[in-house]
């Protein structure tokens, strides 16, 4: 049994090993993408901070209003932050008219985004998107290797998902193969490395050990990874935690509901439905609001508290005409499955647990080019000695072997 899961796992590793090791350099290039964005941005991303603070939602929206009485707008997106930018998407124009869409569930329609001072209404200079092509292309390596078009992409994803299955199974095998015979569980056989050792032997320990120490990182990267790309898998996730799975409708619609192109302007009251967040949130504040537009007769607005869980941990609040809320998901208040499944990619990328966490992931990632090398040059070395040695019982076979006539 022992060598079956070594022939496996040396195979995977001079296979699927390739492939890890570019997943997860891309990995780590994407651990801090938002904040070097925001550093890079910053000229449309942050405002001087005024007397008075910023305007209220509603009188901030009229005043977009007034400068841009020939569009429509989808959402309006609010910082806590004083010196933060707030964000305007408007409906796409073009000779048909307007052409909206839908973004994915709960993230709010796209459409045309501007950056807006909070402060005085008006759309800053600026598309703020500079390092995103970079970041993009970064993504799109880590997530389908970038093989094909948009209609080809399965393709990659397919391969990153069964290199994602051996990852798991190289952290399981890993443990398993260099499980000591003796003092198990002093953590000093599993944790210490020996640099003095040489060749081959210097390199088992460095990938073994090297190996322990990221273990549990890669058990929860290949386990939260396979949800990008496995339908199964996501469907067993939601079925596992006794979660709802969000429903996508054909493109333009949310949940089977009214395409956007259809939806006229909200009646809600502006100010009722912000003056209702207000209240909602007293007790516990928010960092980020959005305030989706584009859903008819109600307004939705998704938002972060003040010191969220993490960057996906999403409240939902919805308000109707009249100002009265309907309803107020909030993530605190979900079941721990319901928690877990919007907690996905906070804890692939390791940000669940902070910004230590964010760190401790990157550099996890950036350890798998180390295996896929050291398992090559382990796999290069048997095969060297394994030549060696049947070079030299080549001939002393053939001293053995009978003489024939001459």
């Amino acid at each position: 049994m022992r060598n079956v899961v070594f022939q496996l796992h040396w195979l995977l590793g001079i296979t699927a090993g390739v492939v890890l090791a570019i997943v997860g350099v891309t990995g780590a290039v994407l651990s801090f993408e938002h904040q070097i964005l925001d550093l890079l941005n910053a000229d449309v991303k942050k405002v001087t901070v005024r007397p008075g603070g910023p305007l209220e939602p509603p009188e901030l929206l009229e005043r977009i209003r007034s400068a841009h009485p020939d569009r429509r707008i989808l959402s309006l997106v609010v910082s806590g932050e004083p010196d933060e930018s707030a964000r305007v998407t408007f409906a796409f124009q073009g000779e048909a008219g307007e052409r909206p869409q839908q973004g994915p569930p709960g993230r709010g329609p796209r459409g045309e985004s501007h950056y807006v001072d909070p402060y005085t209404g008006e759309l800053i200079p600026g598309a703020g998107n500079r390092g995103e092509a970079f970041f993009r292309a970064a993504m799109q390596l880590h997530r389908w290797l970038m093989v094909g078009g948009i209609g080809d992409r399965d393709i990659g994803r397919q391969i990153v998902g069964a290199s994602t299955i051996a990852l798991i199974f190289f952290a399981v095998s890993g443990i398993y193969l260099r499980w000591p015979h003796r003092r198990a569980r002093d953590w000093r056989v599993w944790l210490t490395f020996n640099p003095r050792m040489k060749g081959s032997r210097f390199l088992w320990h460095l990938h073994a050990v090297a190996g322990t120490w990221v273990v549990v990182f890669y058990l929860i990267m290949g386990l939260t990874g396979l949800y990008w790309s496995y339908e199964w898998y996501r469907d067993g996730l939601y079925a596992l935690t006794g979660t709802e799975r969000p429903q996508q409708g054909p493109q333009g619609q949310r949940g089977g509901g009214v395409p956007v192109a259809e939806r006229g302007e909200p009646v809600t009251d502006i100010s009722r439905a912000w003056d209702a967040f207000v209240r909602e949130t007293e007790s516990h504040g928010f960092s980020t609001a959005t305030l989706n537009l584009s859903n008819g007769n109600a307004i939705e607005i998704r938002y972060l508290d003040a010191a969220p869980r993490h960057e996906r941990a999403f409240n939902t609040l919805r308000v109707a005409a009249d100002g009265a809320v309907q309803s107020h998901d909030r993530y605190a208040d979900r079941p721990f499955g319901a928690r877990l499944v919007a907690s996905i990619f906070p804890l692939h990328s390791g940000s669940y647990f902070g910004i230590v966490g964010t760190v401790l992931f990157m550099f996890a990632s950036l350890a798998m080019p180390l295996f896929t090398v050291t398992g090559w040059m382990l796999y290069l070395e048997r095969r060297r000695r394994k030549r060696m040695r049947l070079s030299e019982s080549a001939p002393s076979t053939a001293r053995a072997a009978p003489r024939g006539f001459d």
